[in-house]
């Protein structure tokens, strides 16, 4: 399918749900709902009132979460550009450090121009080669605060060459992003065939129909907020509702209002989430009727059995049942989902003392009540999807974990930069090397983790999400703030565990302490490793990639930087930890 061709199918497909609402977006606490034919005007007359590039050339929004930020995005496919959503910082970043960073990460990004808010615009426009477009909406001096004074920025040699970049492929609609948490955010190039082959197939696995709903506050950077929340629903007749992540994090009891007052069938969430959300319950002060629910899938993270029990646990008296906690391995490269459950069945488990390993997973099964003993599926791959489980070349049996590889028919053809696709990732014959290791068993995909995160102490590997999801199950540790990685050990010849976890609330030297002792003795009775280094910090010490994800090796680069002043119970943001 060519891009024209899908632009004829999107404006026709809009006309005939002219008088449906499809989208509705929760905008200070309104919402605002728009049917077919208000999303095709709108849409189309803000892209072209912001729109300065080329047909074909590639546009970056960089909008906080707005009706602008949706409709510039549908308006600009619509008019023949390549749109591609980039991050929003949180109020937690450094501004004049997220604009270098952000401008670092521009340079190398094939664009040919930038809509943003008119502060950052004014700030970054000399240090760019390309078009930069103030865009204003509802409240921006609130998001623009942060930006106030001007950062002083290196301007960028082709600065004063405003030459555009090449326009993206024939058959390109938008660009998204790799997750960014081993390195910088890497460019997806999400074509009209790709897309609809995905939808096509998800919506045959989920059994998904019009009747659906969806409500999410996942942002729109993220494949699964843009492709599993928005286009899923969309293209299916279904309407979705969002919000922004902030506003949860803020009130993680606003999703059961939203999903019960819409009745919402489908939910997208990362494991954390369900965690988070369990240990908010006694804080709720409302009760929701979300029997309707038929799915809340737990995506983009290994699931953990621990979390999908105890969300099950704490919220069925509301109606959730295990039955409709299911589970999806996704990523960008592939546009959206590779694998998934089957809706109405509880996801399979799989023990961990079952697999075929040439050395045993690190854990003591004297502790399988606090990391769980069993690997939980991520369901079955979509049709189209061929998968496999790899040692090098080899390819392995059922449950021997390797590395997983994928070839699908949604799957990119490489990385796209201004020299045009890298394809070093991809194998002569299509195939995918993910990066992710796992294992297969009676046709269902299990994830473990990264391959690149794992950390080799005196021999045995060492799973961070392991470490990660036993520290994030302590009372007083911030929610899904934990990262685990390894330092080398010069002394010992191998490398060290280290963890560092940010204490929720009030930071202070002694509570500090008590919970640096609390995790190195659960880690060490659960995983059967001693960390070397455990560190208990203040909120907002640990550093998240710019998609908003923990970024372990930025972590450890500054663990690495401040380990001496670490040990002398020092803090870089100004605590110092007393010894009297």
């Amino acid at each position: 399918m060519t891009s024209d061709v899908f632009r004829s199918y999107l404006r026709e497909y809009l006309e005939q749900h002219r008088n449906r609402t499809l989208l509705r977006i929760v905008i200070a606490g309104e919402i605002v709902a728009l049917t077919g034919a208000e999303i095709l005007q709108r849409s189309v007359e803000l892209a072209r009132r912001y729109q300065n590039a080329p047909q074909g050339g590639v546009v970056m929004l960089l909008l906080p979460h707005s009706v602008e930020l949706f409709l510039l995005h549908l308006g600009l496919i619509l008019d023949g550009r390549i749109p591609a959503i980039l991050p929003w910082p949180t109020n937690r970043v450094d501004p004049a450090k997220y604009q270098r960073n952000l401008l670092h990460q521009l340079h190398n990004l094939p664009a040919s121009q930038l809509i943003t808010l008119p502060r950052l615009a004014e700030n970054v426009e000399p240090a760019l080669s390309y078009r930069v477009t103030a865009c204003p909406i509802q409240n921006a001096a609130s998001f623009e605060r942060a930006f106030a004074s001007r950062t002083e920025i290196e301007a960028s040699p082709a600065a004063e060459n405003r030459a555009a970049s090449p326009a993206a492929p024939e058959g390109s609609l938008f660009l998204q992003f790799s997750g960014g948490t081993t390195g910088a955010q890497k460019a997806v190039l999400v074509t009209a065939a790709m897309l609809m082959a995905q939808l096509g197939r998800l919506r045959e696995s989920l059994a998904f129909t019009e009747n659906d709903r969806v409500v999410s506050w996942l942002p729109l950077y993220h494949d699964m907020g843009l492709v599993g929340c928005l286009w899923f629903p969309l293209l299916a007749g279904a309407a979705s509702l969002h919000f922004s992540a902030a506003d949860w994090l803020l009130n993680p009891e606003s999703l059961f209002e939203h999903v019960e007052r819409y009745r919402a069938t489908f939910c997208w969430l990362p494991n954390f989430a369900f965690s988070y959300l369990t240990a908010q319950k006694p804080r709720m002060r409302g009760t929701y009727s979300l029997e309707h629910v038929r799915a809340w899938i737990s995506c983009s993270e290994p699931v953990r059995q621990m979390s999908m029990d105890n969300f099950a646990r704490a919220f069925s008296e509301w109606g959730v049942s295990k039955e409709t906690l299911q589970a999806s391995y996704a990523m960008a490269e592939n546009v959206f989902a590779v694998t998934q459950t089957t809706p109405g069945e509880a996801p399979r488990v799989h023990a961990r003392s079952e697999l075929r390993l040439p050395r045993p997973l690190p854990g003591s099964p004297l502790a399988f009540d606090v990391l769980d003993a069993v690997c939980v599926s991520s369901g079955k791959p979509l049709a189209g999807v061929e998968l496999r489980i790899m040692s090098g070349d080899e390819e392995l049996a059922d449950e021997r974990p390797g590395e997983i590889a994928i070839r699908t028919e949604s799957l990119f053809s490489g990385y796209w930069g201004k020299g045009g696709f890298v394809k070093n990732s991809l194998s002569a014959d299509g195939w995918y090397s993910t990066g992710d290791y796992g294992f297969r068993a009676a046709g269902d995909l299990y994830v473990i983790g990264r391959l690149k995160d794992v950390v080799i102490v005196g021999g045995q590997n060492v799973f961070p999400e392991d470490v990660e999801s036993v520290v994030n199950g302590i009372e007083g540790i911030y929610p899904g703030r934990v990262a685990a990685f390894g330092v080398e050990d010069m002394e010992l010849g191998t490398e060290a565990l280290t963890v560092i976890a940010e204490l929720r609330g009030e930071y202070r030297w002694e509570r500090a302490q008590l919970m640096q002792r609390d995790i190195k003795m659960l880690i060490h009775s659960t995983i059967g490793i001693a960390p070397r280094y455990v560190f208990a910090v203040p909120e907002r010490w640990i550093v998240k990639s710019t998609a908003g994800k923990i970024s372990r090796r930025e972590t450890r680069d500054r663990f690495l930087q401040e380990k001496a002043n670490l040990l002398r119970g020092i803090l870089s943001n100004g605590y110092i930890q007393s010894h009297a």
